[in-house]
């Protein structure tokens, strides 16, 4: 069971989260966004490059996770949608073999909020990140691209750049 001060910090996180985030995309521009919610992050990647002809490459060590959620993880302690959505998504999703496993049921896992996904153009993505950072979000990241090939796929890899998971303090 979760302690009373993560559980907190958590709360608070989520409730700050998508409004921040909504804000500084309307400032900039997106290309597109959804809210990582109950279908995890991977399922609501390939809504976003669903029917586009586009792929997308995620690496794994820029994602932001809770250190809870890891250990969690780590322990097999994951919700029971997390199996629901790795099945129903998996044929459309390339796992490198390096990334843990634990870490593909992070990904899979379905957040309750688990903040905002956006899409824009290469050009903009570093300056979006700092504008979140500038308002509260420090664990805002590029955590992958839109690729032209593999065509409506995803590909789960490690960063070589960033050996670790980035986690969230």
């Amino acid at each position: 069971m979760a302690e009373e001060g993560p559980i907190g910090m958590v709360t608070d996180y989520m409730a700050r989260l998508n409004k921040t985030g909504s804000e500084a995309m309307q400032e900039l521009g997106a290309n597109a966004c959804t809210d990582v919610t109950g279908f995890g992050l991977l399922g609501h990647a390939f809504e976003m490059i669903q029917g586009t002809g586009k792929g997308m490459v995620i690496h794994v060590s820029n994602v932001p996770v809770f250190p809870e959620a890891v250990n969690f993880a780590q322990m097999g302690l994951v919700p029971g949608g997390t199996y629901r959505n790795r099945e129903f998504r998996i044929n459309r999703v390339d796992i490198d073999s390096e990334v843990s496993p634990y870490l593909v049921d992070i990904l899979f896992d379905p957040q309750t909020s688990g903040g905002l996904l956006i899409a824009v153009c290469e050009e903009k993505a570093e300056k979006m990140v700092k504008g979140l950072k500038e308002r509260g979000i420090h664990e805002a990241a590029v955590i992958g691209t839109v690729v032209n090939d593999p065509e409506e796929r995803i590909v789960v890899t490690r960063n070589n750049r960033d050996p670790g998971l980035r986690e969230t303090e």
